[in-house]
């Protein structure tokens, strides 16, 4: 039942972030919308008291609304941004903007032609290292590659690297459990 009702909310956040891209694309603020979205998700989370708002099914619908308008105003957010974030919350579905946020941004990378890549690595990359990595990474899938990177310490070292659906797997830690696997079944 959970994963239906995730499913559900995943969907939900589609819909709403179609609708946000085809109503943007028209006004040409496609841009500015992504922008916003951005410094939105950010301030979720920053700000347990927002993600509070935004999940909590113990503020009133109205008051939701409200809030967001207000938050919409005070950090300078698109008037279609602000009605968008009053839609959802009066329609009861506050819960589902930073999802439709990301869909959004996911619908804005491919109107550009642009490929995401996240790559995972033990330390902070070098901005040379990123570059070259970059570089690489558009010349592989073809198009312009927005790289976004993070640190887990407990990969050891290498890297791991997601371009769309795809997984490259090349940490040590990953290197490790395969030769630990390895050696038990030997």
């Amino acid at each position: 039942m959970a994963a239906s009702s995730a499913s559900h909310a995943n969907e939900t956040a589609r819909r709403y972030a179609s609708a946000l891209f085809d109503l943007a694309k028209d006004k040409g603020e496609l841009a500015t919308v992504d922008s916003d979205l951005k410094s939105l998700t950010a301030m979720a989370a920053d700000s347990e008291d927002l993600r509070r708002l935004l999940e909590s099914p113990a503020f009133a619908r109205e008051d939701k609304a409200k809030a967001l308008q207000a938050l919409a105003s005070a950090a300078k957010l698109s008037t279609l941004v602000s009605n968008f974030l009053a839609t959802m919350a009066t329609n009861g579905r506050s819960s589902d903007i930073t999802g439709a946020a990301s869909h959004f941004d996911q619908l804005y990378a491919k109107h550009r032609g642009v490929k995401r890549a996240v790559a995972r690595t033990a330390e902070e990359m070098t901005a040379e290292q990123r570059q070259k990595l970059e570089a690489i990474l558009a010349k592989a899938v073809g198009s312009d590659v927005e790289l976004e990177t993070e640190v887990v310490p407990a990969l050891i070292g290498g890297i791991q690297l997601r371009v769309g659906s795809t997984l490259v797997d090349a940490s040590v830690a990953s290197k490790l459990e395969r030769m630990n696997t390895a050696m038990k079944g030997a």
